[in-house]
């Protein structure tokens, strides 16, 4: 069955719908069970989030996207999901994921420590041991490999069977072998989805290696990997379906080694941030959930100071929240109690990993010799509250050589943090974060000492 709560809004009105759309079951309808009343029977309740992902009762809305994502792929289309940090892109596949079984044999495949295309090829291989029949025609396509163990392969752990996979793989077989699994998968009575998650940090991997720099040896094998993704979406179209996602974008990585043709058999699927609607249930639902009370403009407050609601934000605010009432013995959610724990802890030094790593993510996308000049576009767009062209130009004089390339650099660093949700761009304006509390986080850490461009000599 697939599940519908409502129109996206997070609140309490909502059905369950049958996956044909045929029959739907107002809440409303259903007989209170004995130990619930009617008042706790309306009132939606969610756990808080802990981890890089959530399912389940830990899941808030969504629904649309999902009810998309199923569209898509009962269609045959393959995806590639475009989102900034945070917006909840793995905790939507793996929801989706449990949603779809019975539709598709779903593999879902996290490819955050691959580090080349064979490393692709076992974890697509692995992802198959939850469904036993499908893993045992897998191993098949392994066997010159894992007859090799003494000892059966079941008894293995999984970090062991992926060094014996991957030790059995040479850099040239990669592709041969990944036919063979692809070849396995498609002869399913169902139709299989893969889910590749962070496909772009390994891609990003093969590309710029470790000293951050593009060979023609990287260019190659990227090529070569993005185009065998690309003729398997063709060759298996209508059997197996790809859906590509990750923390930073795919397609800027790619257009930097001219690559981005490679995509082109993918559909963009995009997933924003929540609307205030959503949002403000989500903070009712887990008010209602830890016994706390938002006070009148309470809940307001904490959507004005983040600005836009992204659904891990939202989380992380509630969470400062609840800590603080619970220090405090205190059931009620004032104002001045969000604005304490928005000025103390969220924009306090000591900061929060997911802020932090943002430094990590950029580097990764620009490397070490653009960062410093990204960094201080963002300080420059925190601070005076804009990024002009002006300023982002006279910025990147100090940073990088005038050989007659400069204006693409800055047009490619823009449009990277523009695509990866740091930044918005506005009509002959200029840039603003988008973000309110990145904004206010990264004003917070780098202003001291920043001396904005329009004050500086020359």
């Amino acid at each position: 069955m697939w599940t519908k709560f409502g129109d996206g809004s997070g609140g309490a009105d909502r059905d369950l719908t049958s996956s044909s759309g045929s029959a739907t079951i107002l809440l409303a309808t259903l007989p209170l069970p004995e130990a619930m009343g009617p008042s706790e029977m309306t009132e939606p309740r969610l756990k808080r989030a802990h981890g890089n992902w959530v399912s389940g009762d830990r899941f808030w809305d969504r629904e649309t996207e999902l009810a998309l994502l199923k569209e898509y792929l009962e269609e045959g289309a393959h995806l590639l999901i475009a989102a900034q940090r945070r917006i909840g892109k793995t905790s939507l596949l793996r929801e989706a994921t449990q949603r779809l079984e019975g539709s598709f044999r779903c593999l879902f495949v996290d490819l955050q420590k691959s580090h080349n295309p064979a490393d692709a090829i076992v974890e697509i291989s692995l992802a198959t041991r939850p469904y036993a029949d499908l893993w045992t025609r897998t191993r098949g396509a392994f066997s010159n490999i894992l007859d090799k163990i003494t000892g059966k392969v079941e008894a293995l752990q999984l970090a062991d069977l992926k060094v014996v996979l991957r030790s059995g793989l040479t850099h040239g077989d990669w592709q041969p072998r990944g036919d063979s699994l692809l070849a396995i998968l498609a002869a399913e009575d169902l139709d299989v989805v893969i889910f590749l998650d962070e496909l772009p940090i390994l891609v990003n991997r093969i590309l710029f290696g470790d000293d951050y720099e593009i060979t023609s040896e990287s260019r190659q094998e990227t090529d070569a990997f993005m185009s065998w993704i690309r003729e398997s979406c063709i060759r298996y179209r209508g059997k197996i379906r790809f859906v590509i996602t990750g923390s930073i974008g795919l397609e800027p990585i790619l257009r930097r080694a001219s690559l981005s043709a490679t995509l082109n058999v993918l559909a963009p699927f995009e997933v924003g941030p929540w609307n205030r609607e959503t949002a403000s249930g989500c903070l009712q639902a887990l008010a209602n959930q830890y016994g706390l009370t938002f006070e009148p403009e309470a809940v307001d407050a904490v959507l004005n100071r983040l600005g836009i609601y992204i659904p891990h934000h939202v989380q992380m605010f509630f969470d400062n929240i609840y800590r603080e009432s619970r220090i405090d013995s205190t059931s009620a959610v004032s104002v001045a109690l969000v604005e304490k724990v928005y000025s103390r802890d969220l924009l306090s030094i000591r900061g929060h990993a997911e802020l932090s790593h943002l430094e990590e993510r950029l580097k990764q996308v620009l490397g070490p010799k653009r960062l410093p000049l990204a960094l201080d576009m963002l300080t420059e767009a925190a601070v005076c509250g804009m990024l002009t062209a002006d300023a982002a130009f006279r910025l990147a004089k100090e940073y990088l050589p005038d050989d007659g390339t400069l204006r693409d650099e800055v047009r490619e660093i823009l449009g990277i943090m523009e695509h990866d949700g740091y930044l918005l761009g506005t009509p002959d304006s200029g840039y603003k974060m988008i973000s309110n509390l990145l904004r206010d986080w990264w004003r917070a850490r780098f202003e001291f000492g920043y001396v904005p461009t329009s004050k500086r000599d020359g």
